[in-house]
């Protein structure tokens, strides 16, 4: 039988009081009073089947409702999926942006701002392996970088979170790099690529063609990051700054959460505006958390993969098409610029007072109804030619809004009529062949099948635009020529390059054929801040090296020696001239010679650089004999005069005085830029400075020199086997074997050079170090470079 109500008030209170009412033998007595008393319940009868049919159907109907409901929702999920699919490739195909910046502009000229820092995550889908999944991968990041550049979006950061791209740098710069160039032609911005704690590879732009107007062209910084970025990286942080407390070098209230932003926006990154997934749920796969903390995450639902889509249904595919180039392709692409024209109907808001016509033009840009075309001013003169003869003047209008509807009017113009302010006015709208660009017309002109990569990268060196078509492409090479001159105006002759570098002469020029204008070759161009002059037909010359040039001008310094075995007209040699650098730049070509002296005297350099025009060979051998004697005969001075800037004479401390520079009896670097043959130049360094040990280390400060050496190879997944080959040429030509990994040797992969030697890579800058090779024996093989 239960407690009785007595008994159990009084354990009640017991217990409240903390067993303070009960003594220890009270207590058990009243437990033990009632603990052999069974509760007597009453007997319910069972009510269970013994075959257990209740149960079956019930657990059935369980099971049939789940899956009634699993039906239903996915249904919706299949539908909905579908729907998105079909709607965004239909949006795919009617905004495509044929790799034309402006039609991408003008995607986004709806957007309230764009971001300073777009964010992405990537995923890479053959399960964390190269091959096929990597390919597609940078195949997206080119497509996402080229977006950013055409927006305006100055920096790009790309997750992924194995870290594969990082081991891919030079590929992946080389990949966007020429997607660049297909959306931008010769104008593709500069481009930088890197990776927390990895060197940056930097791209210049090309040499400036003609500005597009109310176009700028951005400087594009891409950052790759993967998962040790984030959990690591503040793990490392963390470590970092308790060592530096521990050690009393910092206090602890200096750690806040400034301090700790500042030093992982420095290792890492930024924090990004805005991250865009590409995936159909928010997934962060380990996206550094720090980063994250104000960002602002989009993704759209049910996507897979990166593709351009133009989501907003309120633009009208029939007003987008209208700004189009008309589509005039024939067999042979012949050029016809009056086809070109077009007049298409829009509408314009007659403004009366041309003081208010600022006002309006900010008003209806906001309620978007201006026409934002690109290369055209939404003012114009007003049609009606009395009204224009006195000033007036009109805005552009979309085409969506209707001169005869107003409906189609937003509050702003439909107040302003009503004042009598602005009228709205049918307006013809004439664009012609110099309105599009040149990708435009290419596009309207080529064949069906000639579609897929139209030519749109060129070099220009000074007048003359120098393209490299293919085989495809030659049909239409003459048209391709027009169109390039019409749109670039500096450009007064265009070639084609009809054979490789170096295949008609020893001096590394070309064989070409005239597609339009004068054959006059006779050039002047300016790189580094220098100014070169040259015949481009008897001479190498190759823009696209400017950033091979900046970074080995950079490598050297101020009163150091260099010794250019290949110099040409003078690239490396007369920047490196401008810098203070002491250079020795020898060319066999004699036409390169006398441009290289010119390039001297032009530039003001003589004190510095000094031209040759011997053989490389004995070139290496003869420089290094030649700074030797003219320290034995204590003629390595120059000096430079002093120099009176103006406004010297109310300010004596701007003069600068004369100095004279003392000119080093050692060689501190050779550049031997001649890719094809330049390791067959190695063995002459073979007893450069034989007997001569007591210039360099460890009996001076002096270290041998460096070398850099430019040479060609194939091209592969991981280029490992191409790094042994290039290891076995050396090893050859210097009698002493150097492996890869090697300290005394480092490769840099430079950039691909398709359009010079097929299937190539350039890979320059091998070195060596001095203390390394003595211990490896090189001294007593008489090679010390290092």
């Amino acid at each position: 039988m239960p407690i009785a109500t007595r008994e159990k008030e009084i354990y009640r209170q017991d217990a409240k009081s903390k067993h303070k009412t009960l003594s220890v033998t009270e207590r058990e007595k009243l437990i033990a009073k009632n603990a052999n008393i069974p509760s007597i319940k009453a007997e319910e009868p069972d009510s269970r089947s013994r075959l257990g049919v209740r149960k079956f159907l019930k657990t059935q109907l369980h099971v049939f409702i789940y899956f009634i409901i699993h039906a239903i929702f996915s249904l919706y999920i299949r539908f909905r999926q579908a729907y998105h699919a079909v709607k965004d490739r239909i949006f795919a195909i009617l905004y495509y942006h044929h790799r034309t910046p402006e039609l991408i502009q003008k995607d986004v000229k709806g957007l309230s701002r764009l971001p300073q820092h777009l964010s992405v995550l990537l995923n890479l889908e053959d399960g964390g392996k190269g091959g096929a999944g990597l390919e597609t991968l940078v195949d997206e990041m080119a497509e996402i970088a080229a977006w950013c550049a055409c927006v305006g979006i100055p920096k790009l950061s790309v997750y992924e979170q194995t870290g594969i791209l990082k081991g891919y740098l030079p590929a992946s710069h080389r990949t966007i790099s020429r997607k660049l160039s297909s959306y931008f032609g010769s104008q593709q911005p500069a481009l930088s690529l890197r990776a927390p704690h990895v060197p940056c590879i930097e791209s210049v732009p090309a040499t400036p063609v003609a500005a597009t107007a109310g176009v700028t062209i951005p400087h594009l910084s891409i950052l790759l990051i993967s998962e040790e970025d984030g959990r690591d990286s503040l793990v490392d942080l963390t470590k970092t700054l308790a060592e530096m407390t521990q050690r009393s070098k910092i206090s602890s209230n200096d750690i806040s959460i400034d301090l700790v932003d500042a030093e992982i926006s420095e290792s890492v990154m930024s924090e990004p505006d805005l991250l865009v997934l590409f995936g159909p749920s928010i997934e962060l796969s380990g996206y550094p958390p720090w980063q994250l903390r104000l960002t602002e995450i989009f993704h759209v639902q049910d996507n897979h993969g990166v593709g351009y889509q133009e989501n907003s249904v309120t633009k009208s595919p029939h007003a987008m098409s209208l700004f189009r180039p008309p589509v005039v392709r024939s067999a042979s692409a012949v050029l016809d610029r009056a086809l070109f024209s077009k007049t298409i109907p829009t509408a314009a808001a007659r403004v009366f007072n041309n003081k208010k016509l600022s006002d309006y033009v900010k008003k209806l840009e906001k309620s978007k109804e201006v026409l934002g075309l690109e290369r055209l001013k939404p003012v114009t003169p007003d049609p009606d030619t009395a009204f224009a003869s006195k000033g007036g003047k009109c805005i552009l209008l979309k085409p969506e809004v209707k001169p005869e509807d107003p409906s189609t009017w937003s509050e702003i113009i439909q107040e302003a009529v009503k004042t009598e302010e602005i009228r709205v006015i049918p307006y013809d709208l004439k664009l012609d062949y110099n309105y599009w660009t040149y990708y435009d017309i290419m596009s309207a002109l080529l064949p069906e099948d000639a579609q897929n990569e139209i030519p749109v990268g060129f070099t220009v060196v000074g007048h003359v635009a120098h393209l490299n078509l293919r085989d495809e492409y030659l049909p239409y090479k003459n048209t391709i020529a027009e169109v390039v001159k019409d749109k670039n105006p500096q450009i007064r002759t265009v070639i084609n390059k009809t054979a490789n570098v170096g295949q008609e002469s020893e001096f590394r020029t070309f064989p070409y054929e005239v597609l339009l204008g004068e054959d006059d070759l006779n050039v002047e161009v300016s790189e580094a801040s220098c100014t070169f002059k040259f015949d481009y037909s008897r001479v190498y010359w190759n823009s696209r090296l400017e950033t091979e040039h900046k970074r080995l001008v950079d490598s050297f310094g101020r009163g150091e020696v260099v010794c250019d075995v290949m110099a040409g007209i003078g690239p490396f040699a007369v920047p490196a001239g401008k810098k203070g650098v002491f250079v020795w730049a020898n060319d066999l070509n004699p036409e390169s010679y006398t441009c290289l002296i010119d390039a001297i005297k032009r530039n003001k350099v003589e004190k510095f650089v000094r031209p040759f025009n011997e053989d490389g060979h004995t070139f290496i051998q003869h420089a290094a004999d030649d700074l030797l004697q003219l320290s034995a005969d204590k003629k390595n001075t120059v000096t430079i005069p002093a120099k009176y800037p103006r406004g010297f004479k109310t300010d004596k401390s701007k003069v600068i005085p004369a100095q004279t520079i003392t000119i080093p009896s050692t060689i501190s670097h050779f550049v031997m830029n001649l890719p094809a043959i330049a390791i067959d130049f190695l063995g002459s360094f073979n007893g450069l400075y034989h007997g001569r040990e007591d210039l360099f280390e460890p009996l001076t400060k002096t270290k041998l020199p460096m070398i850099h050496v430019h040479c060609f190879s194939t091209k592969s997944h991981d280029n490992t086997r191409e790094y042994i080959d290039i290891c076995e040429r050396i090893s050859e030509k210097i009698r002493y074997e150097i492996k890869v990994g090697d300290a005394e040797m480092d490769i840099t992969d430079f950039s691909d050079v398709s359009e010079i030697a097929g299937r190539r890579k350039y890979l320059p800058t091998l070195g060596t170090g001095l203390q390394d090779i003595k211990s490896r024996g090189w001294k007593k093989k008489d090679m010390k470079f290092r």
